[in-house]
């Protein structure tokens, strides 16, 4: 099982921190969609780094042109000398309707035509024409010549949770990027269950997909303060009816009405204090460094990548304080 790390925060440091992750001998590097764009920071990491994948978790399809998105995979790939992997999700529909003034329509046919479209635009830079005319896109004027194929085929990842996108993913991605808000049965019994049907339908085997986790990880000095670090991560997520299947999957369905309740009022002590220490315990890897890594083997044989996830929420002024511990825990050459 290889172990990635989530990074992010202001610009001027991630370069920094990529640095300390690629030396420790971390697997991967994730960039996320929040407050800043994936691209500019996948691009801070790459300039920083020599040797450790790159990946976005997750750059949004819909907000943009999906040749625009190919366009700066394309470009990432080449600044990493083929080190990138450009990892797409969908978002919730009223992220992307009141957030990017984005329709949010059909997502999983949607999201399977951009991968078809990003792949066509590859090829195009390789030289190969290009006449896509589908049911979202029309693409029919390759690129401009000054920038040549990426250095390597880009592998394309794909977040989801329910079961239409999974099957998707299955069909023709080339990796899964599961929620940091799932647990180690849900990957096992609900995606990878999905993700088969899929691979099943397109003829392809379980080892053309790689299951990416993404794991809520709070580590401390001792486990009741770790679990409190997690819980509003835990809380935050679980107000978003998409995740609902989630919960219901170990019982917890009832507490997103009390999460979207006290959300509402802006309450967030009363969001933290719906998370019961069971629900932390199922959502996310917590403890004392020992304990934590020992928690995380949960995820052994059951996916090929785990995305070490520190808790954002209500951590914002310690985010690099939490990059340290995460790194000084879990480093894989100090790790056996």
């Amino acid at each position: 099982m290889r172990i990635g790390i989530a990074i992010g925060g202001r610009l001027d440091q991630i370069g920094s921190v990529a640095r300390r992750c690629e030396e420790a001998g971390f697997d991967s590097l994730w960039l996320a969609e929040a407050g800043r764009t994936a691209f500019i920071q996948a691009a801070a990491a790459a300039q920083a780094t020599e040797r450790i994948r790159i990946g976005t978790s997750i750059a949004l399809a819909f907000p943009r042109s999906p040749v625009i998105t190919a366009m700066a995979a394309r470009d990432l790939a080449e600044l990493s000398n083929g080190r990138f992997v450009l990892g797409l999700g969908t978002q919730v529909k009223r992220v992307n309707e009141f957030r990017f003034s984005t329709t949010f329509e059909h997502p999983a046919p949607k999201m399977s035509e951009i991968v078809d479209v990003c792949r066509e635009v590859w090829d195009a830079f390789a030289g190969k024409p290009i006449d896509h005319r589908g049911r979202f896109f029309t693409v029919t004027m390759g690129p401009l010549f000054d920038a040549g194929p990426p250095p390597k085929p880009i592998p394309i990842y794909l977040a989801a949770v329910n079961e239409r996108m999974l099957r998707l993913i299955g069909e023709k991605a080339d990796g899964f990027l599961g929620h940091p808000f799932t647990s180690p049965s849900y990957v096992k019994e609900v995606a990878r269950a999905h993700i088969s049907k899929g691979l099943a339908t397109a003829g392809r085997a379980a080892a053309d997909v790689e299951i990416a986790q993404s794991v809520i990880c709070a580590v401390a000095d001792d486990a009741e303060t770790a679990r409190a670090g997690a819980k509003p991560q835990i809380a935050f997520y679980g107000t978003t009816r998409t995740y609902k299947p989630v919960l219901d999957h170990h019982g917890f369905g009832n507490t997103i009405d009390q999460l979207r309740a006290a959300h509402a009022q802006n309450d967030m002590a009363g969001m933290v204090a719906a998370v019961t220490d069971e629900m932390a315990e199922t959502y996310a890897v917590t403890g004392t460094p020992e304990e934590a890594r020992a928690k995380l083997q949960r995820y052994e044989g059951i996916v090929d990548t785990v995305i070490l996830n520190p808790p954002w929420i209500g951590s914002e002024d310690r985010r690099e304080d939490l990059y340290v511990r995460l790194i000084e825990t879990f480093a894989p050459r100090s790790v056996t």
